[in-house]
């Protein structure tokens, strides 16, 4: 999937200014931190990716996500859904260009799921394509809150709904946005293999088969990326100092 020239240069200033390792290791959702392992992330990929390729992805699947998420609601679903993301063990050859509409395609067919949410599914369905795409990220890298703005890479935003954060998805760039946030998360997990970057993924990922050790894939990127929101989000100044002192220590070897 090509990028615009002015997307390409965001993600390179992206290559530049943080260190994804580093970024990886911080991330932390609830019980899943990467000293304990990520276990609920890996507990949820491996029950998920399995599903999908069996064409089993259904209602369990989804209150698992939401559970995972912190989402409270009633949900609802075909079960299975009505989705193919694999062809036999390799996820589907048209899921990166088509993104858009396959995020589409979940949110259509769960009731209670919007963009944050089908974004969820899909990360946990098939990771090595997929990232999940929530407010901080959009906020961080899209538009609809400019005192969060980092990096211009998303024609799409989040607005602000009392003290809560959505993705609206009647504006023009959803689902099509969606597309390009897989296409970002390619690019960086592609120039950050090539450039012998190793993503510092806990053993039992590789154990159970999920990843190839020290290879980015996109759910990586997505992790990564969100530890930079957040950071982003709760201590803005803080944290542009902070990653620019570990991107120094990172070029010159300090610890």
């Amino acid at each position: 999937m090509l990028m615009e020239e002015h997307r390409q240069e965001e993600a390179g200033r992206l290559l530049a200014d943080l260190d994804f390792s580093a970024l990886y290791r911080e991330y932390a959702w609830r019980n899943d931190t990467w000293e304990k392992g990520f276990p609920d992330i890996l507990r949820l990929e491996r029950e998920v990716t399995v599903a999908a390729r069996s064409r089993t992805l259904g209602l369990d699947h989804v209150r698992q996500v939401a559970r995972w998420g912190g989402l409270a609601g009633r949900f609802d679903c075909p079960d299975p859904l009505a989705v193919t993301l694999y062809v036999g063990d390799a996820p589907a050859y048209w899921l990166v260009r088509d993104s858009g509409e396959t995020v589409r395609d979940i949110e259509r067919q769960v009731r209670g799921f919007g963009p944050t949410y089908a974004s969820k599914l899909l990360r946990f369905a098939v990771p090595q394509v997929f990232g999940a795409l929530d407010t901080r990220l959009v906020r961080v890298f899209g538009r609809g809150d400019p005192a969060m703005q980092r990096y211009a890479l998303l024609d799409l935003a989040a607005e602000q709904f009392g003290s809560r954060w959505a993705i609206p998805v009647t504006q023009p760039g959803w689902p099509g946005e969606y597309g390009t946030w897989t296409g970002v998360l390619h690019a960086l997990a592609s120039a950050l293999n090539r450039e012998e970057v190793c993503c510092p993924h806990p053993a039992g990922f590789a154990a159970a088969g999920l990843r190839s050790r020290g290879i980015w894939v996109a759910a990586d990127v997505e992790m990564a990326l969100f530890s930079y929101a957040s950071a982003v989000v709760r201590e803005p100044f803080k944290s542009e100092t902070r990653m620019r002192e570990q991107r120094e220590d990172s070029i010159t070897g300090a610890v």
